[in-house]
């Protein structure tokens, strides 16, 4: 055991923190140089994030497009979506701290008069998505291990991993209503959008396959 995370670390985990360390190094030498610490760890890790996710939902289509033995569960898929799940639950929590300094709640609800009212707008609807979006995220994170896997059984483990799509889905609406709020839609058009696309139609294509396979049996 000790020795498989071991070999995990070295070939999964150690070349995406450094691939990361880079993309925050050019992220901040081109892109953002006068950003402070936490709109900066805000950012890339938010951007990292939702690239990895993106690329953990991509390699189940992939492999059956290859023809490539599709198990339950390996060890490349989950370690990426525990990567990005990481830097998702970093972006959430560090991203509290980028507005309303000491209340977080104003981020969900507003003052009115001596009372509160449940935020809406575009600024409302992004942090509702996220706040859900992350809460999925921590429950995959909490399973994501061989001990959970042995206990739920495959067929509960892998009806709670589905939620993974539902998640992924938050997260680009979270992307797309905050650059709406910020009125800023460059980003929607180059990024997030065809992002979500290529997981969508990559997906399809996946169950097509797995409907095709499965009629020949």
């Amino acid at each position: 055991m000790k020795n498989r995370i071991t070999i995990r670390f070295r070939i999964h985990y150690l070349p995406m923190l450094v691939v990361s360390i880079i993309f925050c190094l050019i992220f901040y030498v081109f892109w953002k140089p006068t950003l402070h610490t936490i709109p900066f760890i805000t950012y890339t890790s938010g951007y990292l994030s939702i690239f990895l996710l993106a690329v953990s939902l991509l390699l189940g289509p992939v492999n059956i497009m290859l023809k490539v033995k599709n198990p339950i569960s390996t060890y490349i898929r989950r370690d990426i979506g525990i990567f990005g799940g990481i830097l998702g639950v970093v972006h959430s929590v560090v991203g509290l701290f980028m507005h309303f300094t000491g209340k977080p709640w104003l981020y969900f609800v507003e003052e009115i008069g001596e009372g509160f009212a449940i935020r809406l707008g575009n600024f409302g609807l992004a942090n509702y998505t996220g706040l859900f979006g992350v809460l999925i995220l921590i429950l995959l994170l909490i399973i994501s291990n061989d001990y959970f896997l042995g206990k739920l059984k495959t067929v509960k483990w892998k009806n709670l991993q589905r939620f993974t799509y539902l998640m992924f889905l938050l997260v680009i609406a979270h992307s797309v209503f905050y650059r709406l709020n910020a009125d800023k839609e460059d980003l929607i058009m180059y990024l997030y959008l065809p992002l979500f696309l290529v997981v969508l139609v990559f997906q399809l294509i996946g169950i097509w396959l797995r409907m095709k396979i499965g009629s020949k049996l």
